[in-house]
Protein backbone atom coordinates (compact mmCIF):
# COMPACT_ATOMS: atom_id res chain seq x y z
CA UNK A 1 0.00 0.00 0.00
CA UNK A 2 1.44 3.38 -1.00
CA UNK A 3 2.03 6.13 1.55
CA UNK A 4 -0.84 8.22 0.11
CA UNK A 5 -3.23 5.27 0.29
CA UNK A 6 -2.27 4.68 3.93
CA UNK A 7 -2.89 8.33 4.76
CA UNK A 8 -6.29 8.31 3.05
CA UNK A 9 -7.22 5.03 4.76
CA UNK A 10 -6.21 6.44 8.15
CA UNK A 11 -8.23 9.60 7.56
CA UNK A 12 -11.27 7.56 6.54
CA UNK A 13 -11.03 5.31 9.61
CA UNK A 14 -10.56 8.34 11.88
CA UNK A 15 -13.63 9.96 10.35
CA UNK A 16 -15.72 6.81 10.83
CA UNK A 17 -14.61 6.38 14.45
CA UNK A 18 -15.26 10.06 15.16
CA UNK A 19 -18.72 9.76 13.57
CA UNK A 20 -19.51 6.75 15.79
CA UNK A 21 -18.36 8.65 18.89
CA UNK A 22 -20.47 11.64 17.87
CA UNK A 23 -23.52 9.42 17.31
CA UNK A 24 -23.30 7.90 20.78
CA UNK A 25 -21.85 10.71 22.92
CA UNK A 26 -22.72 13.96 21.03
CA UNK A 27 -19.21 15.36 21.49
CA UNK A 28 -19.92 18.40 19.33
CA UNK A 29 -23.28 20.17 19.46
CA UNK A 30 -24.81 20.38 15.98
CA UNK A 31 -27.77 22.48 14.86
CA UNK A 32 -31.03 20.77 14.05
CA UNK A 33 -32.28 20.70 10.47
CA UNK A 34 -35.23 22.89 9.53
CA UNK A 35 -38.41 21.73 7.87
CA UNK A 36 -40.84 18.87 8.26
CA UNK A 37 -38.45 16.02 9.01
CA UNK A 38 -39.94 12.82 10.37
CA UNK A 39 -37.76 11.43 13.13
CA UNK A 40 -37.23 7.71 12.61
CA UNK A 41 -37.24 5.24 15.50
CA UNK A 42 -35.00 2.19 15.89
CA UNK A 43 -37.13 -0.82 14.86
CA UNK A 44 -37.69 -3.58 17.40
CA UNK A 45 -35.60 -6.72 16.95
CA UNK A 46 -37.90 -9.73 16.86
CA UNK A 47 -38.40 -12.78 14.65
CA UNK A 48 -41.19 -11.25 12.56
CA UNK A 49 -39.22 -8.07 11.83
CA UNK A 50 -36.05 -10.05 11.13
CA UNK A 51 -37.51 -12.51 8.61
CA UNK A 52 -39.64 -9.84 6.92
CA UNK A 53 -36.49 -7.65 6.66
CA UNK A 54 -38.31 -4.79 8.40
CA UNK A 55 -35.59 -4.71 11.04
CA UNK A 56 -32.70 -4.57 8.55
CA UNK A 57 -34.29 -1.94 6.31
CA UNK A 58 -35.56 0.11 9.24
CA UNK A 59 -32.19 0.02 10.98
CA UNK A 60 -30.44 1.14 7.80
CA UNK A 61 -32.76 4.16 7.53
CA UNK A 62 -32.40 4.88 11.25
CA UNK A 63 -28.59 4.85 11.10
CA UNK A 64 -28.62 7.03 7.96
CA UNK A 65 -30.61 9.65 9.88
CA UNK A 66 -28.82 9.40 13.24
CA UNK A 67 -25.16 8.72 12.47
CA UNK A 68 -22.67 11.25 13.81
CA UNK A 69 -22.63 14.57 11.94
CA UNK A 70 -25.56 13.45 9.75
CA UNK A 71 -26.89 17.01 9.70
CA UNK A 72 -23.55 18.34 8.46
CA UNK A 73 -23.38 15.83 5.62
CA UNK A 74 -26.99 16.60 4.63
CA UNK A 75 -26.18 20.31 4.50
CA UNK A 76 -23.05 19.65 2.44
CA UNK A 77 -25.05 17.61 -0.06
CA UNK A 78 -27.79 20.27 -0.21
CA UNK A 79 -25.22 23.01 -0.78
CA UNK A 80 -23.56 21.04 -3.60
CA UNK A 81 -26.93 20.45 -5.29
CA UNK A 82 -27.78 24.15 -5.02
CA UNK A 83 -24.40 25.61 -6.00
CA UNK A 84 -23.51 23.24 -8.84
CA UNK A 85 -26.90 22.18 -10.21
CA UNK A 86 -29.28 24.95 -9.06
CA UNK A 87 -31.49 22.37 -7.35
CA UNK A 88 -33.28 22.48 -3.99
CA UNK A 89 -33.31 19.36 -1.85
CA UNK A 90 -36.58 20.42 -0.22
CA UNK A 91 -40.06 19.21 -1.09
CA UNK A 92 -41.82 21.40 -3.65
CA UNK A 93 -39.24 24.21 -3.61
CA UNK A 94 -38.47 25.99 -6.88
CA UNK A 95 -35.39 28.18 -7.35
CA UNK A 96 -36.31 31.17 -9.48
CA UNK A 97 -34.23 33.78 -11.23
CA UNK A 98 -31.75 35.66 -9.03
CA UNK A 99 -32.34 33.01 -6.34
CA UNK A 100 -35.92 34.06 -5.60
CA UNK A 101 -37.53 31.05 -3.94
CA UNK A 102 -41.03 29.67 -4.55
CA UNK A 103 -43.15 26.68 -3.71
CA UNK A 104 -44.42 24.82 -6.78
CA UNK A 105 -48.05 25.06 -5.64
CA UNK A 106 -47.92 28.86 -5.88
CA UNK A 107 -46.68 28.71 -9.47
CA UNK A 108 -49.38 26.16 -10.35
CA UNK A 109 -52.03 28.45 -8.86
CA UNK A 110 -50.70 31.46 -10.77
CA UNK A 111 -50.98 29.64 -14.11
CA UNK A 112 -54.34 28.01 -13.31
CA UNK A 113 -52.99 24.46 -13.17
CA UNK A 114 -55.04 23.72 -10.04
CA UNK A 115 -58.32 25.24 -11.26
CA UNK A 116 -61.34 23.67 -9.54
CA UNK A 117 -63.66 24.40 -12.44
CA UNK A 118 -66.43 26.97 -12.74
CA UNK A 119 -69.20 24.59 -11.70
CA UNK A 120 -67.59 23.57 -8.39
CA UNK A 121 -66.67 27.16 -7.49
CA UNK A 122 -70.20 28.29 -8.35
CA UNK A 123 -71.65 25.61 -6.06
CA UNK A 124 -69.27 26.61 -3.27
CA UNK A 125 -70.05 30.31 -3.46
CA UNK A 126 -73.78 29.78 -3.87
CA UNK A 127 -73.71 28.05 -0.48
CA UNK A 128 -71.62 30.85 1.00
CA UNK A 129 -74.07 33.39 -0.43
CA UNK A 130 -77.01 31.71 1.32
CA UNK A 131 -75.03 31.59 4.56
CA UNK A 132 -74.13 35.26 4.09
CA UNK A 133 -77.81 36.21 3.70
CA UNK A 134 -78.69 34.27 6.86
CA UNK A 135 -75.88 35.86 8.86
CA UNK A 136 -76.97 39.34 7.82
CA UNK A 137 -80.46 38.64 9.19
CA UNK A 138 -78.78 37.65 12.46
CA UNK A 139 -76.77 40.91 12.45
CA UNK A 140 -73.56 39.01 11.73
CA UNK A 141 -71.03 39.23 8.90
CA UNK A 142 -69.14 36.98 6.53
CA UNK A 143 -66.00 38.28 4.85
CA UNK A 144 -63.52 36.63 2.49
CA UNK A 145 -59.86 37.67 2.34
CA UNK A 146 -57.99 36.68 -0.81
CA UNK A 147 -54.38 36.84 0.39
CA UNK A 148 -51.66 37.26 -2.26
CA UNK A 149 -49.35 34.54 -3.55
CA UNK A 150 -45.64 34.89 -4.14
CA UNK A 151 -45.74 33.57 -7.71
CA UNK A 152 -48.28 36.17 -8.83
CA UNK A 153 -46.43 38.92 -6.96
CA UNK A 154 -42.98 38.00 -8.30
CA UNK A 155 -44.01 36.47 -11.63
CA UNK A 156 -40.95 37.96 -13.33
CA UNK A 157 -38.60 35.69 -11.35
CA UNK A 158 -40.35 32.41 -12.18
CA UNK A 159 -37.81 30.22 -14.05
CA UNK A 160 -38.32 30.18 -17.82
CA UNK A 161 -38.74 26.39 -17.91
CA UNK A 162 -41.93 26.70 -15.83
CA UNK A 163 -43.47 29.63 -17.68
CA UNK A 164 -46.59 28.91 -19.72
CA UNK A 165 -49.79 30.44 -21.02
CA UNK A 166 -52.03 31.54 -18.15
CA UNK A 167 -55.40 29.83 -17.85
CA UNK A 168 -58.39 30.75 -15.71
CA UNK A 169 -57.43 30.64 -12.05
CA UNK A 170 -59.24 29.86 -8.82
CA UNK A 171 -58.49 33.36 -7.59
CA UNK A 172 -60.01 35.10 -10.61
CA UNK A 173 -63.20 33.05 -10.60
CA UNK A 174 -63.64 33.09 -6.81
CA UNK A 175 -63.30 36.89 -6.76
CA UNK A 176 -65.82 37.24 -9.59
CA UNK A 177 -68.30 34.94 -7.81
CA UNK A 178 -67.96 36.78 -4.48
CA UNK A 179 -68.48 40.06 -6.30
CA UNK A 180 -71.53 38.93 -8.29
CA UNK A 181 -73.19 37.33 -5.23
CA UNK A 182 -72.66 40.32 -2.97
CA UNK A 183 -70.34 38.60 -0.50
CA UNK A 184 -67.99 41.01 1.28
CA UNK A 185 -64.39 40.42 0.24
CA UNK A 186 -60.98 42.04 -0.08
CA UNK A 187 -58.75 41.07 -2.99
CA UNK A 188 -55.35 41.55 -1.37
CA UNK A 189 -53.61 39.81 -4.27
CA UNK A 190 -54.53 42.40 -6.90
CA UNK A 191 -53.98 45.24 -4.44
CA UNK A 192 -50.46 44.09 -3.53
CA UNK A 193 -49.47 43.81 -7.19
CA UNK A 194 -50.75 47.35 -7.86
CA UNK A 195 -48.65 48.89 -5.09
CA UNK A 196 -45.61 46.68 -5.69
CA UNK A 197 -43.48 49.49 -7.15
CA UNK A 198 -44.74 52.26 -4.87
CA UNK A 199 -44.79 50.62 -1.42
CA UNK A 200 -42.45 52.22 1.11
CA UNK A 201 -41.01 48.86 2.14
CA UNK A 202 -40.80 45.35 0.63
CA UNK A 203 -44.14 43.53 0.62
CA UNK A 204 -42.55 40.12 0.09
CA UNK A 205 -39.19 38.61 1.04
CA UNK A 206 -36.86 37.00 -1.45
CA UNK A 207 -36.38 33.62 0.22
CA UNK A 208 -39.64 33.24 2.17
CA UNK A 209 -43.11 32.26 0.97
CA UNK A 210 -45.21 34.54 3.20
CA UNK A 211 -45.81 38.28 2.99
CA UNK A 212 -43.56 40.67 4.90
CA UNK A 213 -44.47 42.13 8.29
CA UNK A 214 -45.02 45.45 6.56
CA UNK A 215 -47.40 43.71 4.16
CA UNK A 216 -49.21 42.26 7.17
CA UNK A 217 -49.50 45.76 8.66
CA UNK A 218 -51.07 47.13 5.47
CA UNK A 219 -53.43 44.16 5.23
CA UNK A 220 -54.44 44.51 8.90
CA UNK A 221 -55.18 48.22 8.53
CA UNK A 222 -57.28 47.51 5.44
CA UNK A 223 -59.26 44.76 7.16
CA UNK A 224 -59.95 47.04 10.12
CA UNK A 225 -61.04 49.90 7.89
CA UNK A 226 -63.36 47.63 5.88
CA UNK A 227 -64.91 46.12 9.02
CA UNK A 228 -65.56 49.53 10.54
CA UNK A 229 -66.76 51.41 7.48
CA UNK A 230 -68.46 48.74 5.36
CA UNK A 231 -69.65 46.28 8.00
CA UNK A 232 -70.22 48.84 10.80
CA UNK A 233 -68.36 46.71 13.34
CA UNK A 234 -67.09 48.25 16.55
CA UNK A 235 -63.34 47.65 16.71
CA UNK A 236 -60.50 49.24 18.71
CA UNK A 237 -57.75 51.38 17.26
CA UNK A 238 -54.48 49.60 16.54
CA UNK A 239 -51.18 51.37 17.06
CA UNK A 240 -47.98 50.08 15.52
CA UNK A 241 -44.39 50.35 16.66
CA UNK A 242 -41.90 52.20 14.41
CA UNK A 243 -40.68 50.19 11.42
CA UNK A 244 -37.14 48.82 11.68
CA UNK A 245 -35.18 47.49 8.71
CA UNK A 246 -32.95 44.51 9.40
CA UNK A 247 -30.76 42.17 7.37
CA UNK A 248 -31.17 39.61 10.15
CA UNK A 249 -34.36 38.02 8.83
CA UNK A 250 -36.98 36.97 11.35
CA UNK A 251 -40.11 34.84 11.41
CA UNK A 252 -41.14 33.47 8.02
CA UNK A 253 -39.11 35.96 5.95
CA UNK A 254 -36.67 33.21 4.94
CA UNK A 255 -38.76 30.13 5.74
CA UNK A 256 -38.13 28.42 2.39
CA UNK A 257 -34.40 29.04 2.63
CA UNK A 258 -34.33 27.56 6.13
CA UNK A 259 -36.07 24.43 4.85
CA UNK A 260 -33.37 24.00 2.19
CA UNK A 261 -30.78 23.46 4.97
CA UNK A 262 -27.83 25.05 3.20
CA UNK A 263 -24.39 25.79 4.63
CA UNK A 264 -24.12 29.33 3.30
CA UNK A 265 -26.99 31.85 3.53
CA UNK A 266 -28.51 33.29 0.38
CA UNK A 267 -28.37 37.00 -0.36
CA UNK A 268 -31.42 38.89 0.88
CA UNK A 269 -32.49 42.51 0.99
CA UNK A 270 -33.22 44.09 4.39
CA UNK A 271 -36.77 43.48 5.57
CA UNK A 272 -39.12 45.69 7.64
CA UNK A 273 -40.22 44.69 11.14
CA UNK A 274 -42.83 46.14 13.48
CA UNK A 275 -45.27 45.09 16.18
CA UNK A 276 -48.72 45.95 17.42
CA UNK A 277 -48.21 48.19 20.44
CA UNK A 278 -49.54 46.82 23.71
CA UNK A 279 -52.75 48.38 24.91
CA UNK A 280 -55.80 47.69 27.05
CA UNK A 281 -57.86 44.58 26.24
CA UNK A 282 -60.72 45.44 23.89
CA UNK A 283 -64.16 45.38 25.51
CA UNK A 284 -67.61 45.26 23.94
CA UNK A 285 -66.08 45.01 20.47
CA UNK A 286 -66.75 42.53 17.67
CA UNK A 287 -65.67 38.91 18.11
CA UNK A 288 -64.41 36.81 15.22
CA UNK A 289 -63.66 33.38 13.88
CA UNK A 290 -60.88 33.44 11.28
CA UNK A 291 -60.70 30.25 9.20
CA UNK A 292 -57.28 30.53 7.60
CA UNK A 293 -54.06 29.03 6.33
CA UNK A 294 -50.51 29.84 7.41
CA UNK A 295 -50.76 33.39 6.03
CA UNK A 296 -52.69 34.32 9.17
CA UNK A 297 -50.01 33.17 11.62
CA UNK A 298 -48.20 36.51 11.52
CA UNK A 299 -51.46 38.30 12.40
CA UNK A 300 -52.20 35.86 15.20
CA UNK A 301 -48.69 35.90 16.68
CA UNK A 302 -48.74 39.72 16.67
CA UNK A 303 -51.87 39.60 18.80
CA UNK A 304 -54.29 40.79 16.09
CA UNK A 305 -57.09 38.40 17.08
CA UNK A 306 -56.55 38.96 20.78
CA UNK A 307 -56.28 42.75 20.73
CA UNK A 308 -58.73 43.55 17.93
CA UNK A 309 -61.39 40.85 18.10
CA UNK A 310 -61.56 40.26 21.88
CA UNK A 311 -59.49 37.09 21.85
CA UNK A 312 -60.92 36.02 18.51
CA UNK A 313 -60.46 32.46 17.30
CA UNK A 314 -58.08 31.22 14.60
CA UNK A 315 -59.19 27.97 13.00
CA UNK A 316 -56.01 26.77 11.32
CA UNK A 317 -56.96 24.86 8.16
CA UNK A 318 -60.44 24.54 9.71
CA UNK A 319 -58.88 21.86 11.87
CA UNK A 320 -57.14 23.11 15.01
CA UNK A 321 -58.51 25.94 17.14
CA UNK A 322 -56.36 28.70 18.64
CA UNK A 323 -56.24 29.74 21.41
CA UNK A 324 -56.61 26.41 23.16
CA UNK A 325 -59.59 25.87 25.44
CA UNK A 326 -59.06 24.80 29.04
CA UNK A 327 -55.34 24.50 28.13
CA UNK A 328 -56.22 21.52 25.94
CA UNK A 329 -55.68 21.06 22.20
CA UNK A 330 -58.97 22.01 20.56
CA UNK A 331 -60.28 20.72 17.23
CA UNK A 332 -63.10 22.06 15.09
CA UNK A 333 -64.55 18.56 14.66
CA UNK A 334 -65.42 18.61 18.36
CA UNK A 335 -67.28 21.93 18.22
CA UNK A 336 -70.91 22.76 17.64
CA UNK A 337 -70.44 24.95 14.57
CA UNK A 338 -73.83 26.65 14.76
CA UNK A 339 -73.22 27.64 18.39
CA UNK A 340 -69.72 28.93 17.58
CA UNK A 341 -71.10 31.14 14.83
CA UNK A 342 -73.86 32.48 17.05
CA UNK A 343 -71.28 33.41 19.71
CA UNK A 344 -69.31 35.58 17.25
CA UNK A 345 -69.96 38.68 15.15
CA UNK A 346 -67.93 38.03 12.02
CA UNK A 347 -66.64 34.96 10.19
CA UNK A 348 -63.54 35.58 8.06
CA UNK A 349 -62.35 33.11 5.42
CA UNK A 350 -58.69 33.88 4.83
CA UNK A 351 -56.67 32.00 2.19
CA UNK A 352 -53.76 32.50 -0.15
CA UNK A 353 -53.93 31.57 -3.85
CA UNK A 354 -52.75 27.91 -3.90
CA UNK A 355 -54.99 27.04 -0.95
CA UNK A 356 -58.22 28.03 -2.73
CA UNK A 357 -58.28 24.60 -4.35
CA UNK A 358 -58.91 23.11 -0.88
CA UNK A 359 -62.37 24.71 -0.82
CA UNK A 360 -61.87 26.28 2.61
CA UNK A 361 -61.15 22.81 4.01
CA UNK A 362 -64.82 21.86 3.96
CA UNK A 363 -65.92 24.89 5.98
CA UNK A 364 -68.32 26.21 3.32
CA UNK A 365 -70.21 22.91 3.23
CA UNK A 366 -70.16 22.59 7.02
CA UNK A 367 -71.46 26.09 7.73
CA UNK A 368 -74.15 25.62 5.08
CA UNK A 369 -75.27 22.39 6.75
CA UNK A 370 -75.32 24.08 10.16
CA UNK A 371 -78.09 26.37 8.92
CA UNK A 372 -79.87 24.38 6.25
CA UNK A 373 -79.42 20.67 7.00
CA UNK A 374 -82.65 19.62 8.73
CA UNK A 375 -82.03 15.86 8.89
CA UNK A 376 -82.49 14.12 12.26
CA UNK A 377 -79.01 12.63 11.98
CA UNK A 378 -77.40 16.07 11.68
CA UNK A 379 -79.46 17.50 14.55
CA UNK A 380 -78.43 14.59 16.77
CA UNK A 381 -74.76 15.13 15.95
CA UNK A 382 -75.03 18.82 16.87
CA UNK A 383 -76.72 17.99 20.17
CA UNK A 384 -74.03 15.44 21.04
CA UNK A 385 -71.27 17.96 20.34
CA UNK A 386 -73.04 20.52 22.53
CA UNK A 387 -73.22 18.02 25.42
CA UNK A 388 -69.52 17.16 24.98
CA UNK A 389 -68.66 20.86 25.23
CA UNK A 390 -70.67 21.08 28.45
CA UNK A 391 -68.77 18.10 29.85
CA UNK A 392 -65.40 19.63 28.96
CA UNK A 393 -66.30 22.92 30.62
CA UNK A 394 -67.26 21.14 33.87
CA UNK A 395 -64.09 19.94 35.61
CA UNK A 396 -65.69 17.40 37.97
CA UNK A 397 -67.85 15.94 35.19
CA UNK A 398 -64.84 15.65 32.88
CA UNK A 399 -62.80 13.88 35.58
CA UNK A 400 -65.57 11.30 35.97
CA UNK A 401 -65.52 10.67 32.21
CA UNK A 402 -61.72 10.27 32.30
CA UNK A 403 -62.03 7.66 35.05
CA UNK A 404 -64.70 5.81 33.06
CA UNK A 405 -62.43 5.78 30.00
CA UNK A 406 -59.56 4.31 32.05
CA UNK A 407 -61.78 1.60 33.55
CA UNK A 408 -63.14 0.63 30.12
CA UNK A 409 -59.70 0.90 28.51
CA UNK A 410 -60.97 3.21 25.75
CA UNK A 411 -59.95 6.69 24.62
CA UNK A 412 -61.33 9.81 26.28
CA UNK A 413 -62.93 10.91 22.99
CA UNK A 414 -64.79 7.60 22.70
CA UNK A 415 -66.01 7.84 26.29
CA UNK A 416 -67.16 11.43 25.77
CA UNK A 417 -69.26 10.38 22.79
CA UNK A 418 -70.77 7.43 24.67
CA UNK A 419 -71.65 9.56 27.69
CA UNK A 420 -73.05 12.37 25.54
CA UNK A 421 -75.25 9.89 23.68
CA UNK A 422 -76.51 8.53 27.01
CA UNK A 423 -77.32 12.05 28.28
CA UNK A 424 -79.14 12.82 25.03
CA UNK A 425 -81.07 9.54 25.26
CA UNK A 426 -82.19 10.39 28.80
CA UNK A 427 -83.32 13.83 27.63
CA UNK A 428 -85.37 12.32 24.80
CA UNK A 429 -87.00 9.78 27.16
CA UNK A 430 -87.79 12.54 29.64
CA UNK A 431 -89.37 14.72 26.93
CA UNK A 432 -91.53 11.82 25.71
CA UNK A 433 -92.77 11.11 29.24
CA UNK A 434 -93.86 14.72 29.57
Amino acid sequence: MSKLAKILFSLLMTLLVFAMLQQNFKIIKTKKLHGAIKKLEQPELNLDNWFSEKYQKGTEKYISQHFGFANWFIKIENQIQFTLFNKAKANGVIIGKEDYLYEKSYIDAYYGEDFLGEQRIRELYTKLSKVNDTLKKLDKSLMIIFAPGKASFFAEYIPDKLKQQKKETNLEYCVSMADSLGIDYIDMSSWFIKMKDTASYPLYPKTGIHWSYYGVKLAADTILSYCRNKLSLKLPEVKWSPIELSSDLKGPDNDIEKGMNLIFPLSNHPMPYLKIKPGPQAKNTAKSIVVADSYYWQFYNMGFSKKVFRGGQFWFYNKQVFPKRNKQDTWTKDLNLRKEIMDNDIIILFTTEPVLKREYWGFADQVYDSFFNTSDEYKEREQILEIIESIKSNHSWLEKIKNKAIKRNISLDSMLILDAKYVLYKKLIKSKVK
